[in-house]
């Protein structure tokens, strides 16, 4: 299953990769014809017959697989959620992302100088003729451009590594990978444009300060002679070479970003996984990739399972076939036996329940004092009375508690509490507001999309299922999903900090996004079932309470 899986997420990144090269062309085209005038058109041909054109135009193909790459190994199927402000800081330090930042600040490096030789020849290279004597001079103009495309690739990473960018989200609707591009060009496009202006204004401050050692370490390096310095704030106030740069650092940002943008298209593209196994068949079945520890595997087919469960009659016709002969529903009890332990997990976290606490609960049994003729009509029970008898158990040497090791212990805890009292180490090792609400809410994608599919499944069932398949399990459902709904609404409207952050930017974080679409993921796969078995489903045996619910749900009371 897992050399499945990789050769599918290579595939598609190979996919992915191919597209944002593509759509290069017309890019460096047009910063061509933008930064060249009327010659442009003529001199664009020429970029396809000059040997460092050529070189250029195939370093940025390789800066795309650089970029790529970095997706294959930084992507998440969960949005990042920090416990403590000094698990921020751990990240930051942590060698993955530094790795990223060098990472990030060579292949943009890279990719700015390329596009320097393909649309301004003359800043495209690191050394030039002199202009009042006969040797050759340092070209700041483009060392100051690559390095501030290495400053883009610095900004980039960080807001890759901690925003919701590196996410595999699913759409709410599925639009063709052409269609989204094109409709998401224009947005980028702004965005990459307002990026690079913002960052180029910051980035003359950093070169007023730190740029004069780079010089002096590149001239020391190459021997290079010095024409015009740009070493003051007026030099650098160039609108000409500041237009340059803000155009050709949006073009860096939008590579950048519509690499992303492929790799996120490509990578929740649906894909259909078998309900039977075949002779030589590779591909895993629905209900083994719905129970995998690999999260990404996992959402696609939980996305699957969705579809499937609207939009294909032939799949669940097989789901609701039985076995010849012996009339088992094997293929439903496969599949709801994947779905119904994620379910339950999800509302034993909502609740705050561990599960080792359950375990302990289903392995040790309150006893109960047994009956007077249980105690000799059964062997077995005189048994076990026997061996946890109270005179077999005083009788057991006691191991002996030493008191030093007690008193050593106390002072340590106590040591600790008044250690996490000191406003320092509060601050930093203190948990964040709604951090585990957050964390919880954080993993509720598979679940919308297994509780949307599971109600579209019952429904149809109505119909299709001839020979009751679902009905035997039909009050498991129910009672599962009103559990579900009742357990999210325990954990109530996020806290102060959420709802402030919330209101203060145009989109709230994607925990609180999931948070609400799961709330009306519920509500409406309830009413689904409801609407389709109409007075039918108070026939179902359910507890009084969840019964009472149900009833207003054929009233239309919930909202």
């Amino acid at each position: 299953m897992r050399s499945w899986f990789h050769e599918q997420l290579l595939a598609r990144a190979i996919a992915s990769a191919v597209w944002t090269t593509v759509l290069q062309v017309p890019l460096v085209l047009g910063l061509k014809l933008l930064f060249s005038g009327y010659q442009g058109l003529s001199n664009s041909f020429s970029l396809f017959l000059h040997y460092g054109s050529i070189f250029s135009l195939l370093m940025i193909p390789l800066c795309i697989c650089g970029f790529t790459f970095t997706h294959l190994k930084c992507y998440r199927a969960e949005p990042l959620v920090f416990s403590t402000r000094w698990a921020v800081l751990k990240q930051l330090s942590s060698p993955s992302f530094l790795l990223l930042l060098a990472w990030y600040f060579n292949i943009t490096g890279v990719l700015m100088n390329s596009y320097f030789a393909m649309a301004l020849p003359f800043l495209g290279s690191l050394s030039t003729q002199c202009s009042e004597r006969q040797e050759w001079c340092l070209n700041e103009p483009h060392l100051f451009g690559v390095f501030f495309g290495c400053w883009l690739g610095l900004c980039e990473a960080g807001d890759y590594f901690f925003s919701d960018r590196r996410i595999v989200k699913v759409p709410h609707v599925q639009l063709n990978i052409k269609v989204a591009v094109r409709s998401s060009i224009s947005s980028l496009i702004k965005n990459s444009l307002s990026v690079s202006f913002k960052r180029y204004v910051v980035y003359i401050f950093l070169y007023l300060l730190f740029g004069g050692f780079v010089r002096s370490y590149i001239l020391t390096v190459t021997r290079l002679a010095m024409d015009e310095p740009l070493d003051t704030f007026v030099t650098l106030i160039n609108i000409s070479l500041a237009l340059r740069c803000v155009l050709i650092g949006s073009a860096c940002v939008f590579t950048i970003r519509l690499s992303d943008l492929f790799f996120q298209l490509y990578q929740i593209k649906p894909i259909s996984f078998p309900l039977l196994r075949l002779v030589d068949e590779t591909t895993p079945l629905l209900q083994e990739s719905l129970s995998s520890n690999t999260a990404l595997l996992r959402l696609w087919a939980c996305r699957d399972w969705s579809i499937l469960a609207e939009h294909s009659p032939e799949q669940r016709s097989v789901i609701f076939s039985v076995s010849q002969p012996g009339n088992h529903p094997h293929n439903w009890n496969n599949i709801f036996s994947a779905i119904q332990p994620q379910c339950l997990h999800f509302i034993s976290l909502l609740k705050g329940e561990s599960k080792t606490a359950k375990a302990e609960k289903k392995e040790m049994p309150a006893p109960q004092s047994p009956a007077p003729y249980d105690t000799f009509s059964s062997p077995v029970r005189m048994r076990s009375m026997a061996l946890t008898s109270p005179s077999k158990v005083s009788d057991s040497p006691s191991p002996p508690t030493s008191t030093l090791q007690c008193k050593i212990q106390s002072k340590m805890q106590e040591a600790l509490e008044n250690l996490k009292k000191k406003p320092v180490i509060n601050f930093l090792w203190g948990e964040l507001p709604d951090a585990k609400r957050r964390q919880t809410f954080a993993k509720a994608e598979p679940i919308i999309l297994l509780v949307e599919g599971l109600s579209h499944f019952v429904a149809a069932s109505f119909v299709e299922d001839k020979f009751g398949v679902v009905q035997k399990d039909l009050p498991e459902i129910l009672s599962m999903l009103l559990d579900l709904q009742a357990a999210v609404e325990q954990r109530g409207p996020p806290s102060g900090a959420i709802t402030k952050r919330t209101e203060a930017f145009t989109s709230s974080p994607t925990d609180v996004q999931l948070k609400y679409r799961l709330k009306r993921a519920i509500k409406s796969s309830i009413y689904r079932i409801v609407v389709r078995f109409q007075l039918h489903i108070l026939n179902v045996p359910l507890p009084p309470t969840q019964k009472r619910m149900l009833e207003q749900y054929l009233e239309f009371l919930v909202g």
